[in-house]
């Protein structure tokens, strides 16, 4: 079992961390889909929807993983992708979030 992450977020953020967290559960999905198939303006356009809603609300790693995300999508690089997308899962399977 993988080490688990503690990020510490703003308290006045809390419903929209939750709200944050399970969007995320859905765009790995949903991105994984459309990789697949090509759909790099729709991952591009995700990639770059995580890193606002992250950095609005504090979370500097996943900010930075959507603007990776983004970027590998905006050069068509489909390995790269795949790895950032499986490396957001992971990330989103070990954080666990505590409030200041």
């Amino acid at each position: 079992m993988s080490e688990k992450i503690t990020v510490t977020v703003e308290s006045q953020y809390k419903d929209r961390v939750a709200k944050f967290l399970n969007s995320r559960n859905r765009d790995v999905a949903e991105m994984r889909g459309e990789i697949a198939k090509g759909e790099y303006p729709s991952v591009k356009m995700t990639g770059g929807m995580i890193k606002k809603a992250a950095a609005a609300i504090g979370l500097t790693k996943f900010a930075e993983m959507g603007e990776a995300i983004e970027t590998a999508a905006n050069l068509k690089d489909s390995g790269k992708v795949k790895i950032l997308i499986d490396e957001l899962a992971d990330y989103l399977s070990r954080v666990e979030i505590t409030y200041s």
